[in-house]
């Protein structure tokens, strides 16, 4: 459907507006050339129909879409029985047909691109001009400005589109990045969090059995993560957290050793880029805080090549729920190009396997 609803002025560029007029220069074309035929009355009669010309080209040129129709139909009129007072309207019915060709629809500009037409067949039949001087030049004009007008109309069309397009891809890239944005602190806060609770659980069970030294370093550890969790926070937020993935493994390892795991990681993963270490990063974080919120098990293993990534534990699994981290792991495999399968008959194991090594 043809909802194009422009004006042919353009904020900006005042050319639209009054650059064309000067073509209707050749309006004075027999003044200059017949001086003499021309009456005070015609002449005074010939200015004010060019004024009225002025005043509804100005309209027809701000004037958005079909709403164009009446000052256009004005200016064909002029053109069409001005002609008793000058010739020189035949170089108006040319705007007319631009008009028609740019404001209107196909059919409904073609029907008034024909009646622009007998518009000039009817000023040469009324006031004897019926010779190639006057119809010649006046139909040449308003074929040749008619078919220009339907070229700048699809010219603007297919901008408009690219336009809506663009802002259509920039709204899926906004919620695309705020649905990462949200992964990024579910994960980051989900590791941190489940840290600070275990932490402190500890710290208040050495409180209970008199090891007061001992729970002072557990909530000073608190502390430390939850001044760390509020600087991620703040730069994922900012997109300018970036991970390590061998800096990140490192500190995925201390948790989960200081939580009672026994760890093994084996990283084959020797280049790849930022975004893709990046996101490999928060996988395993996720991952890692799951097994240290609901792992019976005390023995991790991670295990990292170019074309898979496997992360599992030798806990024992009762009840299996998928989860909102599990769905974030997901996307962000999918992300990569990957594809992600559960395993947990024998404790719990993520794989990720990739179909082109990971870069």
């Amino acid at each position: 459907m043809d909802n194009f609803k422009q004006s042919l002025a353009v904020e900006g560029k005042s050319y639209w507006v009054w650059g064309p007029l000067a073509f209707s220069s050749f309006y004075f074309l027999p003044l200059i050339f017949s001086f003499e035929r021309f009456s005070t009355f015609k002449l005074i009669a010939m200015l004010l129909l060019y004024c009225v010309f002025i005043a509804c080209y100005v309209k027809a040129v701000n004037a958005k879409g079909e709403k164009a129709l009446v000052p256009v139909l004005t200016i064909t009129i002029i053109a069409t029985f001005g002609t008793y007072i000058t010739p020189g309207t035949q170089a108006l019915f040319g705007f007319a047909c631009y008009f028609c060709g740019f404001n209107f629809r196909q059919q409904k500009g073609l029907q008034g691109f024909i009646g622009v037409l007998l518009g000039i067949a009817l000023s040469a039949y009324l006031f004897n001009l019926i010779d190639l001087y006057y119809i010649v030049p006046a139909v040449i004009t308003s074929v040749g400005l008619y078919f220009m007008g339907r070229a700048e109309r699809r010219e603007r069309q297919h901008r408009l589109s690219e336009e809506q397009s663009q802002q259509q891809i920039e709204q899926l890239a906004m919620v695309a990045e705020r649905e990462r944005i949200a992964r990024d602190l579910h994960d980051l806060a989900g590791h941190s969090l489940s840290s600070i609770a275990l932490k402190a659980e500890l710290a208040e069970k050495l409180i209970s059995n008199d090891q007061v030294s001992l729970a002072q370093n557990e909530i000073k550890q608190v502390a430390t993560i939850s001044r760390e969790l509020l600087s991620d926070i703040r730069q994922a937020v900012t997109n300018m957290k970036q991970f390590h993935l061998d800096e990140q493994l490192n500190v995925l390892k201390n948790d989960l050793l200081q939580n009672g795991f026994q760890v093994s990681v084996n990283n084959h993963l020797n280049s790849a880029s930022s975004s893709t270490q990046n996101t490999i990063s928060m996988i395993l974080t996720e991952a890692t805080t799951n097994i240290m919120r609901h792992s019976k098990g005390n023995k991790v293993t991670i295990n990292i090549t170019e074309k898979e990534i496997s992360i599992s534990d030798n806990g024992k699994v009762n009840t299996f729920v998928k989860g909102n981290g599990l769905n974030g792991i997901k996307q962000r495999i999918e992300a990569l190009g990957g594809e992600l399968f559960v395993d947990h008959e024998n404790g719990f194991k993520l794989a990720m396997t990739f179909k082109t090594e990971l870069i």
